[in-house]
């Protein structure tokens, strides 16, 4: 009974996450929109953002940047949407199906992908922002980590697929 109940909480939460993150993204386009017309707003694109430096220095490096944010913030909400896929159509009693497999690599991946992305994008800040004294705002790099152990968790619950595949026929 208390397994169900922190899925159910943890579902809340999934959902608050994605609701959070989408919002995050949408105010990031529509920031980035408004200051293609006015340049003050892009010293606070969303929660404390400034670009206005890269703005100053080139509009499409700042562009660039812009879309690497929404790409990232985006990704993670559809991270987000892939949890609450799996938690909405988790069954405690029988979790090792191909149903729970699939969105767990799926998840992998993304987060993988959201890796890369990452590291593109602070490659991308650290260049330009070390050779002309800008400030960095940097996303984290520990996705890597994260999507390793999704992975392995991944081929846990495909050998129990296997097993209970196993089971299955003998039986």
């Amino acid at each position: 009974m208390k397994s169900k109940n922190i899925l159910k909480i943890m579902y809340v939460f999934a959902w608050l996450a994605f609701i959070g993150l989408c919002i995050q993204t949408g105010a990031i386009i529509f920031s980035y929109l408004v200051s293609l017309n006015n340049p003050e707003a892009s010293k606070n694109l969303f929660g404390g953002l400034n670009l206005s430096e890269y703005y100053n220095y080139n509009i499409n490096q700042y562009s660039i940047i812009v879309f690497y944010k929404v790409l990232l913030y985006a990704l993670e909400a559809y991270i987000a949407f892939i949890l609450i896929k799996l938690l909405k159509d988790l069954d405690i009693k029988n979790p090792f199906n191909q149903f729970v497999s699939d969105l767990m690599k799926n998840t992998s991946i993304s987060i993988f992908v959201l890796w890369i992305i990452a590291m593109i994008h602070n490659t991308h800040l650290q260049f330009i922002g070390k050779k002309q004294g800008f400030e960095m705002d940097l996303f984290s790099s520990d996705f890597v980590f994260l999507a390793g152990v999704i992975f392995i968790f991944t081929k846990i619950v495909q050998r129990g697929i296997q097993i209970q595949t196993e089971n299955d026929l003998t039986i």
